[in-house]
């Protein structure tokens, strides 16, 4: 190995393609730098403001987040490197919306950075790859978030593109700062560890020499083990483990068969996805054979996947499905699409460009694509987009692979793209202005204000001085009034007779498009809403109900 003399492999090769994708990048988010803390975002935030004070105990606080209090390290299944860097960038510039988004958008233009040097290793227009990624419904909700998966994908591309680099170079640098970069992927997310295997496997795939280079792969492995050792000390259990095991025993107590729990998985890949279902318009021999995916995908949905009463789906039913059969085609048809490749690379098919491509890049994608599927799948405690992110690049760049005509399906995929993200900004802001109303109509009463429900609701709710209901804990007494979203999460069902009296607030949403909401079978977050990442139907309002102890 050498030291890397001469010009580093990971300097882009055009510098006017990476500035046009920044600003495309800054042009499509600037909109939504004044989004609500939506979601889990208020995990990450609440860890930050205990980083801050407690720099050396990230988990050593408790929280409600079910329904009664429990240490933070149980309801947070995430490890804490966000979160520090959401208390650097909180220490220098405040806790506000704006600041803390304009701080993820870094991660939001490194990933794209990275989709293009990664991408310019496995086909012929990076710049068409990189923005079919940043045009993808999964990716543009993600990163209008302050969650941690942009940050997984952008430290995720940089670790393949170093250790690429170093495989090219034979540079001993590269694949320690690749190792390096795992690491932090890991203390990310948790699933940053999976690039251990998978950069093996393609070492081995490209040149079986290449094993000793796979030494650099241990940075990653002792930091886990470190990781999990220091929070077993800190916690009395270890994060790591406990992830898994917290995994394990959700996914034990499952009932979902495994066809239907397939079949979301399915629908979710192509409803976040969504570029290969515009592609396919371009090209008449797979439009039609997308005819015959869409009418196989109509028949599984129709026998094979279970609709859930708790879905509450209604007058929506008939267009749930016929969306889950349209995304579990797209599906399909990406399926096909890798084998193709894949067949391609060993020359079983033919090539349509006459560039034989190594059959180990075809692997590399196809592992990279398919490993992360099984593992959002059948792994993960629940079905959520955010786990499917990562395979975002790996799909764009088998699409530009596999067709000619790149440019108006990216249009396509931004209309979609950006009306999901818009759904999902407003869902956010409405639990934000839910709470300012509520603060204006109860903050001079006598009473406590309780509140139900978590997310971004809870944030805000908290800021002004409700308190979170504990069904273990809480002392109500009359004249308390307490407040309980319809559509959030774990709320406790408490009789009526209870309360003098019961009134409502309802909040409008986006009319036609959701990500969350109930009744639409949206369920970006977690497939217990319903089998679709995102839904086109009837968007009831946002409704809060107010109920005054006796």
């Amino acid at each position: 190995m050498n030291l890397c003399y001469g010009r580093s492999e990971f300097v882009p090769a055009t510098r006017k393609k990476q500035f046009f994708l920044v600003g495309v990048t800054l042009v499509a988010f600037a909109p939504f730098l004044n989004k609500a803390f939506h979601i889990d975002d208020p995990l990450f935030l609440w860890m930050a403001q205990q980083i801050v004070t407690h720099p050396l105990d990230p988990y050593g606080f408790s929280v409600n987040w079910a329904y009664s209090a429990e240490p933070m390290w149980r309801a947070m299944q995430n490890p804490p490197l966000c979160s520090y860097y959401m208390a650097l960038v909180a220490f220098l510039f405040g806790w506000s919306e704006p600041a803390l988004h304009l701080a993820f958008l870094v991660w939001t233009i490194i990933s794209i950075l990275g989709v293009f040097a990664v991408a310019r290793r496995f086909c012929g227009e990076p710049l068409i790859a990189a923005l079919l990624t940043l045009f993808t419904p999964v990716f543009v909700v993600s990163a209008t978030n302050v969650m941690c998966d942009v940050m997984l994908l952008a430290l995720w591309l940089w670790a393949i593109e170093f250790w690429l680099a170093g495989l090219d170079q034979d540079c001993w640098p590269y694949f320690a700062a690749s190792g390096i970069l795992i690491s932090f992927a890991s203390l990310t997310k948790y699933f940053g560890i999976a690039l251990v295997p998978l950069l093996a496997g393609y070492s081995l795939a490209r040149y079986w020499k290449n094993w000793p280079h796979l030494f650099f792969l241990l940075i990653p492995c002792v930091t886990v083990v470190a990781y999990e050792c220091w929070t077993k000390a800190q916690y009395g259990q270890g994060l790591f483990s406990y992830a898994i095991f917290y995994s394990r025993v959700v996914l034990s107590t499952s009932t979902t068969p495994f066809v239907a729990q397939l079949l979301y998985g399915l629908s979710f890949i192509g409803g976040c996805l969504l570029a290969p279902l515009f592609f396919s318009l371009t090209n008449f021999r797979k439009l039609w054979a997308g005819f015959i995916f869409l009418l196989a995908a109509l028949i599984a949905v129709w026998f094979w996947l279970p609709i859930n009463p708790a879905w509450r789906l209604g007058d929506n039913l008939a267009a749930v499905r016929i969306e889950a059969g349209i995304f579990i085609a797209i599906a399909i048809g990406l399926t096909v699409l890798l084998m193709t490749d894949l067949l391609q690379s060993i020359g079983v098919l033919p090539v349509k460009d006459g560039i034989k491509r190594p059959w180990s890049d075809s692997w590399f994608l196809g592992l990279w694509i398919g490993g992360t599927f099984v593992f959002a799948v059948f792994f993960n405690w629940s079905i959520t987009a955010r786990t499917i992110l990562p395979m975002a690049p790996a799909v764009a760049i088998v699409l530009v692979r596999q067709f000619e005509n790149k440019r108006w399906p990216i249009i396509a995929c931004a209309i979609v793209s950006l009306l999901v993200a818009v759904a999902d900004y407003r869902q956010a802001n409405s639990a934000r202005i839910a709470a300012d109303i509520f603060r204006q109509k109860f903050h001079n009463e006598l009473g406590t204000i309780w509140f139900q429900s978590h997310w971004g609701f809870q944030y805000y709710m908290r800021q002004w001085g409700a308190q979170i209901f504990d069904a273990r804990a809480s002392d109500v007494a009359t004249g308390d009034i307490i407040i309980t979203p319809r559509n959030n999460n774990v709320a406790v069902t408490i009789s009526p007779d209870v309360f003098f009296s019961t009134s409502e607030e309802s909040i409008a949403l986006f009319p036609f498009v959701s990500t969350m909401s109930m009744g639409t079978g949206a369920s970006f977050y977690s497939e217990i809403r319903g089998p679709l990442p995102w839904a086109i139907a009837r968007v009831a309002p946002e409704v809060y109900y107010m109920s005054s102890f006796r």
